[in-house]
Protein backbone atom coordinates (compact mmCIF):
# COMPACT_ATOMS: atom_id res chain seq x y z
CA UNK A 1 0.00 0.00 0.00
CA UNK A 2 1.56 3.26 -1.17
CA UNK A 3 0.45 6.43 0.62
CA UNK A 4 1.10 9.95 -0.63
CA UNK A 5 0.69 13.49 0.65
CA UNK A 6 -0.13 14.66 -2.88
CA UNK A 7 -3.70 15.67 -3.79
CA UNK A 8 -3.51 15.61 -7.59
CA UNK A 9 -6.89 15.23 -9.33
CA UNK A 10 -8.78 16.00 -6.11
CA UNK A 11 -11.14 18.89 -5.51
CA UNK A 12 -11.49 20.67 -2.18
CA UNK A 13 -14.07 23.17 -0.96
CA UNK A 14 -12.91 25.48 1.84
CA UNK A 15 -15.47 27.65 3.62
CA UNK A 16 -14.05 30.87 5.00
CA UNK A 17 -11.38 30.47 2.33
CA UNK A 18 -11.00 34.18 1.66
CA UNK A 19 -8.78 34.92 4.65
CA UNK A 20 -7.11 33.57 7.78
CA UNK A 21 -6.78 29.84 8.31
CA UNK A 22 -9.16 29.04 5.48
CA UNK A 23 -6.94 30.82 3.00
CA UNK A 24 -3.79 29.23 4.44
CA UNK A 25 -5.35 25.78 4.09
CA UNK A 26 -6.47 26.50 0.53
CA UNK A 27 -2.91 27.55 -0.37
CA UNK A 28 -1.36 24.39 1.08
CA UNK A 29 -3.88 22.02 -0.54
CA UNK A 30 -3.45 23.81 -3.88
CA UNK A 31 0.35 23.56 -3.62
CA UNK A 32 -0.04 19.78 -3.29
CA UNK A 33 -2.07 19.51 -6.48
CA UNK A 34 -5.68 19.97 -5.38
CA UNK A 35 -8.17 22.16 -7.17
CA UNK A 36 -9.61 24.46 -4.52
CA UNK A 37 -12.98 26.18 -4.36
CA UNK A 38 -12.99 28.92 -1.74
CA UNK A 39 -16.32 30.00 -0.30
CA UNK A 40 -17.09 33.21 1.54
CA UNK A 41 -19.51 36.11 1.81
CA UNK A 42 -17.39 38.84 0.20
CA UNK A 43 -16.63 38.57 -3.50
CA UNK A 44 -13.77 41.08 -3.45
CA UNK A 45 -11.98 39.25 -0.64
CA UNK A 46 -12.39 35.94 -2.46
CA UNK A 47 -10.95 37.36 -5.68
CA UNK A 48 -7.91 38.69 -3.81
CA UNK A 49 -7.48 35.32 -2.09
CA UNK A 50 -7.69 33.50 -5.43
CA UNK A 51 -4.90 35.69 -6.80
CA UNK A 52 -2.81 34.90 -3.71
CA UNK A 53 -3.36 31.16 -4.02
CA UNK A 54 -1.91 31.10 -7.51
CA UNK A 55 -2.18 32.07 -11.14
CA UNK A 56 -3.33 28.56 -12.08
CA UNK A 57 -6.88 29.81 -12.51
CA UNK A 58 -8.33 26.51 -13.72
CA UNK A 59 -7.61 25.06 -10.25
CA UNK A 60 -9.13 27.92 -8.23
CA UNK A 61 -12.84 28.71 -7.99
CA UNK A 62 -14.56 31.41 -5.92
CA UNK A 63 -18.03 30.87 -4.51
CA UNK A 64 -19.97 33.64 -2.80
CA UNK A 65 -22.38 32.28 -0.19
CA UNK A 66 -23.39 32.63 3.45
CA UNK A 67 -23.21 29.36 5.40
CA UNK A 68 -26.33 30.36 7.34
CA UNK A 69 -28.39 30.21 4.14
CA UNK A 70 -29.49 26.67 3.18
CA UNK A 71 -30.32 27.56 -0.41
CA UNK A 72 -27.03 29.40 -0.96
CA UNK A 73 -25.08 26.49 0.52
CA UNK A 74 -26.86 23.97 -1.72
CA UNK A 75 -26.20 26.09 -4.81
CA UNK A 76 -22.52 26.49 -3.91
CA UNK A 77 -22.09 22.73 -3.42
CA UNK A 78 -23.69 22.05 -6.78
CA UNK A 79 -21.30 24.50 -8.46
CA UNK A 80 -18.28 23.01 -6.70
CA UNK A 81 -19.28 19.50 -7.78
CA UNK A 82 -19.99 20.48 -11.39
CA UNK A 83 -16.78 22.53 -11.66
CA UNK A 84 -14.48 19.52 -11.98
CA UNK A 85 -16.90 16.63 -11.91
CA UNK A 86 -16.78 15.74 -8.25
CA UNK A 87 -15.86 16.78 -4.73
CA UNK A 88 -13.32 15.02 -2.51
CA UNK A 89 -12.53 17.31 0.42
CA UNK A 90 -14.55 19.74 2.52
CA UNK A 91 -12.85 22.06 4.99
CA UNK A 92 -15.21 23.93 7.31
CA UNK A 93 -13.36 27.06 8.40
CA UNK A 94 -15.96 29.85 8.20
CA UNK A 95 -16.66 31.47 11.56
CA UNK A 96 -18.13 34.73 12.88
CA UNK A 97 -15.90 37.15 14.77
CA UNK A 98 -16.82 37.28 18.44
CA UNK A 99 -16.18 39.97 21.01
CA UNK A 100 -14.94 39.06 24.48
CA UNK A 101 -17.65 38.86 27.09
CA UNK A 102 -18.39 37.00 30.30
CA UNK A 103 -21.12 34.41 29.76
CA UNK A 104 -23.09 35.91 32.63
CA UNK A 105 -23.29 39.20 30.72
CA UNK A 106 -23.66 38.07 27.12
CA UNK A 107 -26.88 38.60 25.20
CA UNK A 108 -28.38 35.23 24.27
CA UNK A 109 -28.74 36.46 20.69
CA UNK A 110 -24.94 36.59 20.44
CA UNK A 111 -24.84 32.93 21.43
CA UNK A 112 -27.54 31.81 18.99
CA UNK A 113 -25.99 33.80 16.13
CA UNK A 114 -22.59 32.28 16.88
CA UNK A 115 -24.04 28.77 16.83
CA UNK A 116 -25.82 29.45 13.56
CA UNK A 117 -22.71 30.92 11.95
CA UNK A 118 -20.32 28.16 12.99
CA UNK A 119 -21.67 24.92 14.50
CA UNK A 120 -24.93 24.91 12.53
CA UNK A 121 -23.07 26.33 9.53
CA UNK A 122 -20.64 23.42 9.59
CA UNK A 123 -23.53 20.98 9.83
CA UNK A 124 -25.37 22.74 7.01
CA UNK A 125 -22.39 22.54 4.65
CA UNK A 126 -21.36 19.01 5.68
CA UNK A 127 -24.89 17.69 5.20
CA UNK A 128 -25.08 19.26 1.74
CA UNK A 129 -21.61 17.98 0.79
CA UNK A 130 -22.04 14.37 1.94
CA UNK A 131 -23.88 13.11 -1.18
CA UNK A 132 -20.98 14.35 -3.31
CA UNK A 133 -18.21 13.20 -0.97
CA UNK A 134 -19.51 9.65 -0.75
CA UNK A 135 -19.09 9.36 -4.53
CA UNK A 136 -15.36 9.98 -4.03
CA UNK A 137 -12.87 7.31 -3.06
CA UNK A 138 -11.14 9.92 -0.91
CA UNK A 139 -13.99 11.71 0.86
CA UNK A 140 -12.84 13.96 3.68
CA UNK A 141 -14.45 16.51 5.99
CA UNK A 142 -12.17 18.65 8.17
CA UNK A 143 -13.67 20.96 10.79
CA UNK A 144 -11.82 23.81 12.48
CA UNK A 145 -12.73 23.90 16.18
CA UNK A 146 -10.87 26.51 18.23
CA UNK A 147 -8.84 25.52 21.30
CA UNK A 148 -11.41 27.29 23.50
CA UNK A 149 -13.30 23.98 23.26
CA UNK A 150 -10.57 22.37 25.36
CA UNK A 151 -9.03 25.03 27.61
CA UNK A 152 -10.41 27.84 29.74
CA UNK A 153 -9.57 31.31 28.41
CA UNK A 154 -11.24 34.24 30.22
CA UNK A 155 -13.92 36.12 28.30
CA UNK A 156 -14.51 33.71 25.41
CA UNK A 157 -17.20 31.44 26.80
CA UNK A 158 -19.36 31.89 23.72
CA UNK A 159 -16.54 30.75 21.44
CA UNK A 160 -15.83 27.86 23.83
CA UNK A 161 -19.42 26.63 23.72
CA UNK A 162 -19.64 26.92 19.93
CA UNK A 163 -16.33 25.16 19.35
CA UNK A 164 -17.22 22.41 21.84
CA UNK A 165 -20.33 21.85 19.71
CA UNK A 166 -18.10 21.51 16.64
CA UNK A 167 -16.03 18.86 18.46
CA UNK A 168 -19.20 16.87 19.20
CA UNK A 169 -20.46 17.42 15.65
CA UNK A 170 -17.19 16.01 14.29
CA UNK A 171 -17.50 12.83 16.37
CA UNK A 172 -21.11 12.14 15.48
CA UNK A 173 -20.81 13.03 11.80
CA UNK A 174 -17.73 10.78 11.57
CA UNK A 175 -19.74 7.86 12.92
CA UNK A 176 -22.55 8.46 10.43
CA UNK A 177 -20.30 9.10 7.42
CA UNK A 178 -18.07 6.08 8.00
CA UNK A 179 -20.46 3.71 6.20
CA UNK A 180 -20.03 5.88 3.10
CA UNK A 181 -16.23 5.79 3.33
CA UNK A 182 -16.02 9.49 4.24
CA UNK A 183 -13.53 10.41 6.95
CA UNK A 184 -14.48 13.27 9.29
CA UNK A 185 -11.89 14.89 11.54
CA UNK A 186 -11.16 18.22 13.15
CA UNK A 187 -8.31 20.55 14.02
CA UNK A 188 -8.16 22.70 17.13
CA UNK A 189 -5.61 25.43 16.41
CA UNK A 190 -3.84 27.19 19.22
CA UNK A 191 -2.97 30.89 19.11
CA UNK A 192 -2.31 31.49 15.42
CA UNK A 193 -0.88 34.63 13.85
CA UNK A 194 -3.59 35.40 11.32
CA UNK A 195 -4.16 38.94 10.04
CA UNK A 196 -7.06 39.41 12.45
CA UNK A 197 -4.76 38.76 15.39
CA UNK A 198 -2.00 40.93 13.94
CA UNK A 199 -4.46 43.81 13.74
CA UNK A 200 -5.62 43.20 17.31
CA UNK A 201 -2.04 43.10 18.58
CA UNK A 202 -1.26 46.37 16.83
CA UNK A 203 -4.31 48.04 18.40
CA UNK A 204 -3.47 46.68 21.85
CA UNK A 205 0.13 47.82 21.51
CA UNK A 206 -0.98 51.32 20.58
CA UNK A 207 -3.23 51.50 23.64
CA UNK A 208 -0.46 50.27 25.94
CA UNK A 209 2.39 52.25 24.35
CA UNK A 210 4.03 48.92 23.59
CA UNK A 211 4.82 46.81 20.51
CA UNK A 212 2.87 43.99 18.85
CA UNK A 213 5.70 41.57 19.65
CA UNK A 214 5.50 42.51 23.33
CA UNK A 215 1.74 41.97 23.31
CA UNK A 216 2.19 38.52 21.75
CA UNK A 217 4.97 37.57 24.17
CA UNK A 218 2.80 38.59 27.11
CA UNK A 219 -0.05 36.41 25.89
CA UNK A 220 2.32 33.47 25.40
CA UNK A 221 3.43 33.80 29.01
CA UNK A 222 -0.06 34.25 30.46
CA UNK A 223 -1.55 31.36 28.50
CA UNK A 224 1.36 29.03 29.15
CA UNK A 225 2.11 28.11 25.54
CA UNK A 226 4.85 25.50 25.95
CA UNK A 227 6.66 26.21 22.67
CA UNK A 228 6.91 29.88 23.62
CA UNK A 229 5.44 31.39 20.46
CA UNK A 230 2.36 31.78 18.29
CA UNK A 231 1.70 29.41 15.39
CA UNK A 232 2.05 30.49 11.80
CA UNK A 233 -1.10 29.78 9.71
CA UNK A 234 0.80 27.35 7.47
CA UNK A 235 1.65 25.21 10.51
CA UNK A 236 -2.06 24.67 11.12
CA UNK A 237 -2.65 24.16 7.41
CA UNK A 238 -0.08 21.35 7.42
CA UNK A 239 -2.36 19.37 9.75
CA UNK A 240 -5.26 19.92 7.34
CA UNK A 241 -3.08 18.61 4.51
CA UNK A 242 -2.36 15.45 6.50
CA UNK A 243 -6.07 14.89 7.16
CA UNK A 244 -6.95 15.57 3.51
CA UNK A 245 -4.34 13.16 2.15
CA UNK A 246 -3.93 9.39 1.94
CA UNK A 247 -1.71 9.54 5.03
CA UNK A 248 -4.85 9.81 7.18
CA UNK A 249 -6.66 6.90 5.54
CA UNK A 250 -7.35 5.18 8.90
CA UNK A 251 -8.16 8.30 10.93
CA UNK A 252 -11.72 9.43 11.61
CA UNK A 253 -13.63 11.07 14.44
CA UNK A 254 -10.50 12.73 15.80
CA UNK A 255 -9.75 16.36 16.66
CA UNK A 256 -6.04 17.21 16.49
CA UNK A 257 -4.89 19.87 18.95
CA UNK A 258 -2.22 21.87 17.10
CA UNK A 259 -1.53 24.31 19.89
CA UNK A 260 2.16 24.47 20.76
CA UNK A 261 1.41 22.82 24.11
CA UNK A 262 -1.29 25.29 25.20
CA UNK A 263 -3.58 22.42 26.17
CA UNK A 264 -0.83 21.00 28.40
CA UNK A 265 -0.27 24.17 30.39
CA UNK A 266 -0.40 24.01 34.16
CA UNK A 267 -3.10 26.07 35.87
Amino acid sequence: MTLSIRLDERTALITGGGSGLGLAIAEVLHAQGAAVAILGRTEGKLKAAADQIGSDSDRVLTLTADVTDDAAVAEALTKADEWRGGLDILVNSAAPLLVNSALSEVDERVMTDAFDGKAAGYLRVSRAALPYLRESNNGRIINIAGMAAHVLVPGIGVAAAVNAAVVALTSYFAAEAAEHGVLVNGISPGMTLTQVWKDRHAAMAEQNNSTPDSVRDGMVERLGIRLGRWAQPEEIAAAALFLASDLSSYVTGQVLQIDGGLGKSVI
